[in-house]
């Protein structure tokens, strides 16, 4: 019990101290977000980011005409992952005018994240790809997948963030307690000390000092 309370008081400080400045990540109307830091979202609105490393999944959709005829190209789910600190960013898709470019955006996306005066910020991408029936699929699934593997995009701090964040203290019954995996836990307390300032760590420390 004690132990756990101190990994989500750990958890929250580290939070915290990153929530006071954000990101602002600006998209145009055909990127069809279908990830934000792991999470479920829908829409093209502006997303609010904390400062550090976030990572956004979308399709990129586009109606274009070839040879006389209308032709709608939805991309393959595109893994965005950047760093940002207190400033807007703007992400910026290709033209597709043909098959030939959309099938090469669909094999290697070319994409361009912007800053408020116009530089280029680094990013590193991927794709999220699932073989054959495309019907309900469980994107959060994946994308914890692929941020557990070696994939250049891969943020495995998502993964732990998303852990974390809906566990919730059992209202009675020691023998729930007893249940809980604490080479689990003992990992996620390690992964949390280690990511903390020196702030952070020592209120960590006084939590479970008390």
């Amino acid at each position: 019990m004690k132990l756990r309370t101190a990994l989500l008081s750990l958890a929250a400080c580290s939070i915290s101290f990153s929530s006071f400045a954000d990101v602002t990540l600006n998209l145009p109307q055909s990127a069809e977000l279908v990830l934000v830091n792991g999470v479920n979202t829908e829409g093209n609105a502006p997303q609010i980011l904390n400062n550090g490393n976030n990572q956004i999944a979308f399709r990129y959709n586009k109606n274009y005409r070839e040879n006389g005829d209308t032709h709608l190209f939805r991309s393959e789910v595109v893994i965005m992952t950047f760093s940002g600190s207190d400033i807007a960013y703007t992400l910026q898709l290709p033209n597709i005018s043909s098959a030939y470019q959309a099938q090469k955006f669909n094999n290697h996306p070319m994409m361009s994240l912007l800053s408020a005066d116009g530089s280029e910020i680094p990013f590193k991408d991927g794709l999220l790809i699932k073989n054959g029936i495309q019907i309900g699929r469980n994107f959060q699934q994946e994308i914890t997948q692929y941020n557990l593997s070696e994939a250049p995009a891969a943020l495995p701090s998502i993964v732990m963030a998303n852990e974390i964040q809906p566990v919730q203290l059992p209202v009675s019954s020691t023998k729930k307690e007893e249940k809980v995996d604490q080479a689990y836990v003992t990992k996620m307390l390690n992964y949390w000390y280690n990511k903390a300032d020196t702030t952070t760590q020592q209120h960590f420390k006084a939590s479970i000092n008390k």
